[in-house]
């Protein structure tokens, strides 16, 4: 799955402004992820009712965050849009303006361990 060269994306958006774009439509949508009363519905309702106010928030847990919806737990939304743009394109948009990656490495892991968030990320149930 990936974005067609025909899907804008936000210029210059920050991980921030993305994050909160994305937490808000993800929060506003949960009971489409519970509608599909399957194992993937269920976590991704639970990442959803546990995600950080903006405030409260770090760039590495957005980071997860982000890659959850190019790829994981949030992946169901990936072409869903809040009317301006998919949440696919926030996320990627924000990486690219950051020069980041939503691929993180075993230190961010480690440190994402110590998240509220950690236990609700795919990315945790790869690890030992």
């Amino acid at each position: 799955m990936g974005l067609s060269t025909n899907d804008k994306k936000p210029i210059g958006i920050t991980l921030k402004e993305a994050y909160t774009k994305i937490r808000k439509w993800y929060f506003a949508n949960v009971n489409l992820a519970t509608a599909r009363g399957d194992d993937y519905g269920n976590r991704s309702a639970e990442l959803i009712n546990h995600l950080p106010q903006e405030n409260k928030i770090t760039d590495l847990e957005i980071r997860a965050i982000l890659g959850e919806v190019i790829y994981r737990n949030l992946e169901w939304a990936y072409h869903k849009d809040d009317g301006q743009f998919k949440m696919a394109a926030y996320a990627h948009a924000a990486l690219e303006a950051s020069n980041l990656s939503w691929s993180l490495n075993d230190a961010e892991k480690q440190i994402l361990k110590t998240s509220h968030i950690w236990g609700y990320l795919q990315i945790s149930r790869y690890e030992n």
